[in-house]
């Protein structure tokens, strides 16, 4: 079934409503109540990989300057380093992810 299906197939529903949530929360709770949980590695991994991306960006436009790098993309120089090891980014990854995208 696609999400425009499953959006159709909630619409048509008759749910009871709550005078106050005006019914969101009963179609959020039947939305996490669906057993595909097929997107959520997906978006962590969409998410690594743009914060991949923007800091090897960073890092080569700063010429590997880490506190240049974390002001640019408005993070803490602590954080910038965190994320770093924790991507295993080095100068050849970044070198990699930029020549990817051009």
């Amino acid at each position: 079934m696609s999400i425009e299906d499953n959006k159709m197939m909630l619409a048509s529903q008759s749910w009871p409503r709550n005078e106050d949530n005006s019914g969101s929360a009963t179609t959020a709770s039947a939305l996490r109540n669906d057993t595909s949980h097929d997107c959520i590695p997906t978006l962590r991994a969409l998410r690594a990989e743009a914060e991949i991306h923007a800091i090897s960006r960073a890092l080569e436009l700063t010429g590997w300057n880490r506190k240049r790098a974390a002001q640019l993309l408005s993070i803490s120089y602590r954080g910038l380093l965190y994320k770093i090891r924790r991507h295993n980014i080095s100068p050849a990854s970044a070198a990699q992810c930029s020549a990817g995208v051009r």
